[in-house]
């Protein structure tokens, strides 16, 4: 027998059939059940503080369940409180990554103070990086202190317990890395890949009946991986079990949990499917172009859009030049589409109508934002008008509208910076404005906004749930294929933004879409 086959046959020899098919079938059930039941309660405005116990019971199941599988042992056999304990304060730093729909929908239906979201949001890529490694921190530690509740059970004191472990856990650094970071990453990446493999396998579907079976058979799949990873983490310094004897109340015990837990799974996807009607969302051309039919944000692009096309909306964007006047372009600067090493707001327009930008085969010139309006006006074609402000021009910006009050009749604002927004809102309180946000993972800060501008490779339905039960409007960007513009139909979404206006050819209506938004969305 090879390396590789004698460490599988060895860690498939530290857990017993009854534990795997608990962590399978019997926990997931709970977890499922308290999930569905929290979901439903905010849904309903039922939502109260006490949910949170229920929440850290779960967690604390969680590690009392560790520490038995960690130690071979029965349920409650040698029980010790601290190690109980210690073993919840693991799992509890470990929730974010197993219970991680817990905390999204959470912070969907409670977010963040606004000021909170609005300064994570404005310095994501500075601060997200600092949690990411502090939190990779966290795990490593985490990782070595593993044993810790095991030899807290086996009447060591905590130092004892934390030398032990720390000592035990001690390895080479390559197979540090592999144990601590790779293995883990081959867990996430696989549940990632069959999640897409799945929504693939969708295209073959025709009837509910199979489409139900597979939802069945990915989630029996995801719970049997994430069931081994819990095994894995118990899995350190731990002898093989010994072969338990089949009792009957054991059978029946694991009967049961396995078809509690598809009996439940069974009714949420049947309720999906009956709830789940595809909606015609608005049709937006994202920067004006379709399938690389110009330079983004070009009048030229505009009128070849709107004209051959005719989306229901063109979303631009304008930005403010150094002297303060209004232009429609994208990028702060102009690198990527003049090469040149200049800031818009820091250039006059003088200087920037000199300069040529060429993309996709096209050339043109930056054009003002009030000659883009009028073009559009001309043409009746509505426009979607992101205001892109940066900390020079976020006091004025705004105030530069003003003057085309009358010629902003039937379009629509936003912005990515929530004050902007509220500003305008404020000064045109006749038209539509919304809130671009830039991910979907921390919620969207409460506001009186008419939509939000979620972004869809970060979407997920509590968010969109949630936006609708405040009488919030959901626009999605950027959707750039037909099938994933077809799964959004379902989520109820109002307003797709897309580089190429031909995903929205594809008929919706149909069990294959439907099915890849519960698998996507769920």
């Amino acid at each position: 027998m090879n390396p590789i086959r004698q460490r599988f046959a060895y860690f498939f020899g530290t857990f017993s059939l009854y534990n795997f098919l608990i962590l399978s079938f019997g926990l997931p059930f709970l977890t499922e059940g308290l999930f569905l039941f929290f979901r439903q309660s905010f849904l309903n405005n039922l939502y109260s503080p006490f949910y949170l116990l229920l929440f850290f019971a779960l967690i604390f199941l969680f590690g009392n369940l560790f520490s038995q599988v960690q130690s071979n042992e029965r349920a409650f056999q040698n029980f010790s409180l601290k190690a109980s304990f210690v073993s919840f304060a693991f799992w509890l730093l470990l929730s974010p990554l197993f219970f991680f729909r817990f905390y999204q929908m959470l912070l969907v239906w409670q977010p963040l103070p606004t000021k909170m979201l609005s300064l994570l949001f404005l310095h994501r890529w500075k601060i997200l990086p600092v949690i990411l490694l502090l939190y990779l921190i966290v795990l490593y530690f985490l990782y070595r202190a593993i044993l810790v509740p095991k030899y807290l059970k086996q009447n060591s004191s905590m130092k004892k317990s934390i030398v032990l472990s720390w000592q035990k856990t001690k390895k080479s650094i390559p197979k540090q890395l592999t144990l601590f970071f790779l293995i883990p990453v081959i867990f996430l990446t696989t549940s990632l890949l069959i999640k897409i493999g799945f929504i693939w396998a969708t295209q073959l579907l025709t009837k509910q009946s199979t489409a139900m079976l597979l939802l069945l058979l990915y989630r029996i799949i995801q719970n049997v991986l994430w069931a081994l990873f819990f095994l894995y983490l118990a899995a350190p310094d731990k002898e093989p079990t010994s072969v338990e004897p089949k009792t009957k109340g054991s059978i029946i015990w694991l009967s049961l949990s396995v078809i509690a837990c598809l009996g439940l799974y069974s009714l949420h996807y049947t309720h999906a499917f009956q709830i789940q009607r595809a909606t015609n969302p608005v049709t937006i051309s994202h920067r004006g172009v379709s399938d690389h039919n110009g330079i983004q944000n070009s009048i030229d692009a505009l009128k070849r859009t709107s004209q051959q096309l005719h989306p229901d909306f063109i979303e631009m964007d304008v930005q403010e030049t150094a002297d303060h006047q209004l232009v429609v372009i994208h990028d702060e600067d102009l690198k990527k589409l003049a090469d040149k090493n200049l800031r818009v707001d820091e250039t006059t327009w003088k200087e920037l109508k000199k300069v040529t930008l060429r993309e996709n085969g096209y050339t043109s010139q930056i054009p003002l934002f009030k000659d883009y309006l009028a073009a559009a006006n001309h043409l009746n074609q509505k426009l979607l008008i992101e205001l892109k402000i940066t900390a020079k021009t976020k006091n004025s910006i705004t105030h530069k509208l003003l003057p085309l009050e009358s010629e902003l009749a039937n379009h629509e604002l936003q912005s990515m910076d929530l004050d902007t927004a509220n500003q305008m809102k404020k000064d045109f309180p006749k038209l539509k404005v919304g809130y671009i946000l830039p991910h979907d993972l921390l919620g969207s800060p409460k506001n009186s906004l008419d939509f939000v501008n979620i972004e869809s490779r970060t979407a997920n339905g509590d968010l969109i749930q949630a936006l609708h039960h405040r009488n919030q409007a959901v626009y999605a960007w950027p959707v750039n294929s037909e099938r994933q513009a077809a799964t959004l139909r379902f989520q109820q979404i109002d307003g797709i933004l897309s580089d190429d206006m031909n995903v929205f050819s594809t008929k919706s209506e149909d069990i294959k879409a439907k099915t890849a938004s519960i698998l996507q969305f769920d």
